[in-house]
């Protein structure tokens, strides 16, 4: 009886948890009280069968990434001025770990994260509005004003909002009555908030993961129609939203697309200097530099020598902008092995088990984001690493584990 008493606080910890993420920036204390609150109650809730799911491969070749990422720096002399960014990288091991005691609360989980975004992108929408009122216009094009207005840094609240999506569509096909209703409104509010804060990787992941919905779960005849009205709705978006126009093709600048993305966008910088950095004598291909600090330096020397501009070179040397893309980072930090080990936890997550919606979207979805983002950078990119490695374990397909431990 005790026991159950535990388990069902820890449940709701645990549920507290997910939906105090969103508000990482706001209220930055408040996840890291729920995470000491689950390890103090986890010897209470932990049973030995529970570790069979840590045998997912998945989880196992992540595992065997931070592990040799760890010792690589370690061996190298830096852990001491490297443990900021490892501590991110421990993350989402510790909160799978810490959700092994939740085998049967998954619709739970992804419900108490969707309440989570829901509130935090009608907060932003408030944010905006009175921005709105006192500026009297609407112009988020630029990252710096966006990010001071929204509650949660634009990449990041917009994430949520494609991680909140797949899990109202998951959903979708197993709820009916109200519930059903809540989640179609859910979808209508962040899809239409991402298009409104204009965040490109958010709305290509949405607009790939809706295709997708359609294809797998509509008949032909609603997947005309349904491909249709979304077409329709996106082209009103973009046509009476000048925001969504200047971040996709830079329509504020005089030049034309290609120069204007050469001189704009700061990847156009950073992944040249990257290829540059990998071809040089100085990079282990297999090892990598072993070192983030090392990696860090070597952009910035990059940033100075290729960059003719004096303002650009300023803003680069200022911002010290990192890869910009997390297959990359793995790829500088710890070589090619490095870099295939993290491209094969997307690989594995695929290969075995069933293909569900909810597994092949969140692989959409994080591989999408790694290709233009750091997420194992920052806390908040951490914490939505570790739902993804909750989701993909199997739920239901292992019966006999789910009595024994529930016996």
């Amino acid at each position: 009886m005790k026991k159950d008493i535990f388990l069902k606080l820890y449940a709701v910890i645990f549920c507290l948890l997910l939906f105090s993420i969103p508000f990482n920036d706001v209220v930055t204390a408040l996840p890291n009280i729920f995470l000491i609150a689950l390890a103090v109650l986890f010897p209470f809730c932990f049973k030995k069968e529970m570790l069979l799911e840590i045998k997912k491969l998945t989880v196992l070749i992540y595992f065997f990434l931070v592990v040799y990422v760890s010792f690589s720096i370690w061996f190298r002399g830096g852990i001491d001025s490297e443990m900021s960014q490892l501590g991110k990288l421990y993350v989402p091991l510790s909160l799978f770990i810490l959700s092994l005691p939740i085998t049967k609360k998954i619709k739970l989980l992804q419900t108490s994260l969707m309440i989570g975004v829901f509130l935090i992108v009608l907060a932003s929408l408030s944010s905006i509005g009175i921005y709105v009122y006192k500026q009297g216009e609407f112009s988020f094009s630029n990252g710096s004003i966006i990010n001071e207005i929204l509650l949660l840094e634009r990449v990041y609240i917009a994430f949520l909002c494609v991680i909140s999506f797949i899990f109202s569509l998951h959903l979708l096909n197993k709820t009916k009555g109200v519930y059903k209703k809540i989640l179609i409104l859910n979808s209508i509010v962040v899809v239409g908030f991402v298009l409104t804060i204009a965040a490109r990787m958010a709305i290509l992941s949405m607009v790939l993961i809706a295709i997708y919905y359609i294809v797998r779960f509509l008949n032909k005849k609603k997947v005309f129609y349904t491909v249709g009205i979304i077409s329709i709705v996106i082209s009103i978006f973009f046509i009476g939203n000048k925001n969504l126009q200047k971040r996709f093709f830079y329509t504020d600048q005089n030049n034309v697309f290609i120069e204007n993305l050469k001189i704009w966008e700061p990847r156009m910088v950073i992944w040249p200097c990257v290829y540059d950095i990998v071809n040089s004598d100085d990079f282990e291909m297999y090892m990598g530099f072993r070192s983030y600090k090392t990696s860090r330096q070597e952009l910035v020397n990059c940033y100075s020598n290729k960059i003719e501009h004096p303002e650009k070179k300023k803003w680069f040397l200022y911002i010290k902008y990192n890869t910009h893309n997390q297959f990359l980072d793995f790829l500088l930090v710890a070589g090619f092995l490095g870099f295939l080990c993290f491209i094969s936890i997307f690989v594995s997550a695929l290969w075995g088990g069933k293909n569900s919606f909810l597994k092949i979207s969140l692989v959409i979805a994080f591989v999408l984001l790694g290709l233009v983002e750091n997420y194992l950078h920052r806390q908040i990119g951490a914490y939505s690493f570790a739902i993804f490695l909750i989701m993909l374990r199997n739920f239901d397909s292992n019966e006999a584990l789910k009595k024994r431990i529930d016996e």
